[in-house]
């Protein structure tokens, strides 16, 4: 177990128990990957997807390529799609009708679907982690209804192969689709549903939400039935755009219709309070594509060759190290929590906090938060959870002074209502310590420094 408490504004440890150590963080990762990206991004950024042309529309005809530009956006919707193309179809008076050049797929290079290779495989097919991918619809979850109706379905889980229902029997029942864009069929692997008995029942399968297995081309699949089913004619199939970026990069290309997301700051209030994975890796995705201050060509060149998930983690460390949180505190392997390899420390996470509280307050809004016992003091924090992993991670205003308090505990054995039960009181404690004003002072950069004057005041809250 690690606990810091630490005051934000004089830069003191006012209490720690392995509070340098590391430990595996859980969702209160997703602290360091939104913090990050509001930023650097600003709580007012709008992810646009949108389609472009390097031709124009003459009556009702597109002369020239269509280019799906992809955005990362994690909130993008089936409707939101569907009224891409509506809108496309608008551009004609009578209706587009005709594309005469080619469909492209225009996204960031190493951008290809991603299931992180450090994730449980039983975590495959689970709808709190889809697949991450440049362009998502609906979290990369379908619906059977959903599928369009041009496309064939197969459900392989009737075909009586044992390796599937074998695969598949698990607890946790996967269920997941894969798209054949060659031959326009999708396959459906259902997991098993609990039967009476409590244990996967090998005859009733579930009915999904399926999580999409290769979403780029089931999405771009969407895409084009939904011009298909607006009536615009158009050569396959789609390429993408790892083929020709180049190409594209250097086309004179004109926005012909554009989707914005709702701000950055709603997507992330979003992420944090659902604890959405998918929300948290395309944020990781998103940081990849900004802006990079790379100091030499070999480590430009190899930041630029590595998937967006690695360019990510390497611009997530830059700033981590900018804001003062030693390297050594951080170990990240994807940008949700869900990678059992993560490794953080209670200082980290404080630090991370302390600096978003000092340079942009706004963030903390976006935290949960909870009225403390008494005196109008405020906590907002993110909590983590995974196995017998639990993490509490956040801000205390109270009586005048901020601090950053995070407890991080690994391989607990008591109830989880047990273990919330103990954080909670935690913050209630220090709520009622009666601490003086803390005068400004210069940050402490020893995180193994601890204030012992402050810290013997953090005395036990009785119990009736």
């Amino acid at each position: 177990m690690g606990v810091e408490i630490y005051d934000v504004n004089s830069g003191k440890i006012l209490y720690e128990s392995n509070g340098s150590k590391r430990h595996t963080p859980a969702s209160t990762a997703k602290v360091l990957t939104t913090a990050c990206l509001y930023d650097l991004y600003g709580g007012d950024f709008v992810y646009k997807t949108r389609l472009l042309t390097n031709g124009s529309v003459k009556d009702d005809t597109l002369k020239g390529d269509l280019i799906l530009e992809c955005s990362q956006d994690p909130s993008f919707s089936r409707g939101d799609l569907e009224g891409l193309v509506a809108s496309l179809k608008r551009l004609s008076g009578d209706g587009l009708k005709r594309i005469d050049g080619k469909i492209y797929e225009f996204a960031p290079p190493e951008s290809r679907d991603n299931f992180h290779v450090n994730w449980l495989i039983e975590d495959f097919g689970q709808e709190w982690m889809p697949v991450s991918s440049s362009l998502v619809v609906d979290k990369n979850i379908a619906y059977v209804g959903g599928i369009p109706k041009i496309y064939k379905v197969e459900d392989v889980t009737k075909s009586g192969l044992a390796l599937v229902d074998g695969v598949l029997a698990a607890d946790l029942a996967s269920s997941f689709l894969a798209f054949d864009e060659a031959s326009g069929v999708v396959r459906l692997y259902r997991g098993l549903a609990m039967g009476s008995n409590g244990k996967p029942d090998p005859k009733i399968h579930r009915d999904g939400p399926f999580v999409v297995g290769n979403p780029t081309d089931y999405n771009i699949g969407l895409f084009t039935a939904s011009l298909t089913e607006n009536n615009v004619s158009f050569a396959r199939p789609v390429i993408k755009s790892e083929k020709v970026l180049g190409f594209l990069s250097k086309q004179p290309r004109t926005t012909l219709v554009e989707h914005g997301s709702k701000p950055l700051s709603q997507l992330i209030k979003l992420c944090l309070y659902e604890s959405d994975n998918l929300y948290a890796q395309q944020f990781l995705r998103t940081l990849a594509i900004s802006p990079v201050a790379a100091s030499g060509g070999d480590k430009k060149k190899a930041v630029s060759s590595a998937s967006l998930e690695e360019r990510g983690l390497w611009r997530l460390g830059e700033w981590l190290s900018q804001i003062g949180v030693p390297n050594s505190q951080v170990v990240l392997f994807d940008g949700c929590g869900l990678s059992r390899k993560n490794a953080i420390t209670p200082h980290a996470l404080n630090l991370v906090l302390a600096h978003m509280y000092k340079t942009k307050p706004q963030y903390l809004d976006l935290l949960r938060a909870s009225d403390v016992k008494g005196g109008g003091s405020r906590y907002s924090f993110k909590t983590g959870a995974m196995d017998t992993v639990r993490g509490l991670s956040g801000v205390l205003e109270n009586k005048g002074r901020v601090l950053a308090i995070t407890t991080l505990v690994n391989g607990h054995t008591p109830s989880v209502r047990d273990v919330r039960i103990v954080l909670a009181d935690l913050i209630e404690r220090v709520r009622r310590c009666d601490l003086p004003a803390a005068p400004a002072a210069k940050a402490n950069t020893n995180p193994n420094t601890v204030a012992k004057p402050e810290q013997a005041k953090l005395e036990p809250t009785k119990t009736n």
